[in-house]
């Protein structure tokens, strides 16, 4: 009876995630609590964020799960544009910044929007006003290494 009610108590910490999981517990901040849609309107939710050390685009994404909406690769100009990132480790976001890039020239350096799940950081790239073209947007570390890069077109 004994070993019973420990398994069931066990098991009710792990499903409402009080049990300990040998987490460092590193990682997070960043969005300051901020909550809701950072970029535009989105219109469909992809229930995902990037695989480790990729970068998606969509119009929004959300700052708490950081689920991004609309992803594709190319967007029209005028277009709300948004960057997610899921990097290796988790980073403070004051180590890191974004830098976009066209003809391999930097056009500008960003630090990270609000939210942040630790490891999955975003940027709200529509202030940039990108002309067409095919922009290199690259999460980074302060000290200049490249933690994920991906190519975003406008037409």
């Amino acid at each position: 009876m004994t070993r019973a009610l420990g398994v069931l108590l066990l098991a009710l910490m792990l499903a409402t995630g009080v049990a300990a999981c040998g987490d460092s517990g590193g990682g997070g901040g960043g969005g300051e609590g901020a909550t809701g849609i950072v970029g535009g309107p989105g219109t469909t939710l992809e229930e995902a964020v990037p695989p480790i050390a990729a970068i998606w685009f969509g119009t929004a994404y959300d700052s708490s799960t950081m689920f991004i909406y609309d992803k594709a690769t190319t967007f029209p100009a005028g277009s709300p544009l948004v960057a997610v990132a899921t990097l290796i480790t988790p980073r403070d976001p004051s180590d890191l910044k974004v830098t976009v890039e066209i003809n391999g020239s930097i056009k500008s350096t960003l630090p990270p929007s609000a939210g942040s799940s630790g490891t999955t950081v975003g940027v709200d790239l529509t202030p940039q006003k990108f002309a067409p073209g095919t922009y290199l947007i690259s999460f980074k570390s302060q000290a200049d290494k490249s933690l994920a890069s991906a190519s975003v077109t406008i037409k």
